[in-house]
């Protein structure tokens, strides 16, 4: 059930793929005014470097997950997975893994554009990738959850953003120590087991509580 669920939200995905295609050109844009804000002094890049790459992802992440549910709320197609569905907890994961990997796979390609931007040794990438394929994960679990608890409200933007951002807070602190810390050249190794028993507690907690919610959603 979840591979053939996973299956249908990546073929949405690239059915329809402007939702991907535009939180990929946010987060590049946001990239790239960082470097011409800063000028081209390579301290003053490299030191911000994890704040510009974690507030992009952040916030490419929440454009992302506004996404997740509303063409199947305006189809009517999730009102007959609510009702049909007897596991509706693997729909929420399901949604979850498919905007993960979308949105994963394009970002890993913008590494080597943005650290040609911010001065980063290319030796560095890997471990950058990984903390921000951790991170992602729970960002976008997190946006998951706002996105359900304003599916039935229109423009909730600013509404969703107050729900997620006490959660985002801790995440982004682990997250831009870690990233820093790497560039620097000190251990990681407790900042990347933050981040992954983040991901992994994000995944046990969103998925019930996003799940309620939805079942509590008045659907179309």
């Amino acid at each position: 059930m979840l591979d053939s669920l996973i299956r249908r939200e990546l073929g949405n995905t690239l059915r329809a793929p402007q939702t991907i295609f535009q939180p990929f050109l946010f987060f590049a844009l946001t990239i790239c005014l960082f470097p011409i804000a800063l000028g081209t002094d390579s301290s003053s890049l490299s030191d911000s470097a994890p704040a510009a790459l974690w507030i992009a992802l952040l916030f490419a992440c929440l454009l992302a997950s506004g996404t997740l549910f509303e063409a199947d709320y305006a189809d009517g197609i999730l009102a007959q997975d609510v009702i049909h569905l007897p596991d509706l907890w693997l729909l929420i994961v399901a949604k979850i893994l498919a905007a993960w990997v979308s949105f994963v796979v394009p970002f890993l390609i913008l590494l080597p554009l943005m650290a040609a931007l911010f001065n980063i040794p290319f030796q560095l990438l890997p471990g950058i990738a990984t903390q921000t394929a951790l991170g992602s994960f729970s960002l976008l679990a997190i946006a998951t959850l706002g996105a359900v608890l304003t599916l039935s409200r229109k423009r909730a933007v600013f509404l969703k953003f107050l729900i997620v951002v006490p959660f985002y807070l801790p995440l982004l602190i682990i997250a831009t120590t870690a990233t820093r810390n790497l560039l620097i050249g000190l251990p990681v190794g407790g900042e990347s087991a933050l981040l992954g028993a983040f991901a992994l507690f994000s995944g046990l907690s969103i998925v019930p509580f996003s799940t309620l919610a939805l079942r509590t959603q008045p659907l179309p």
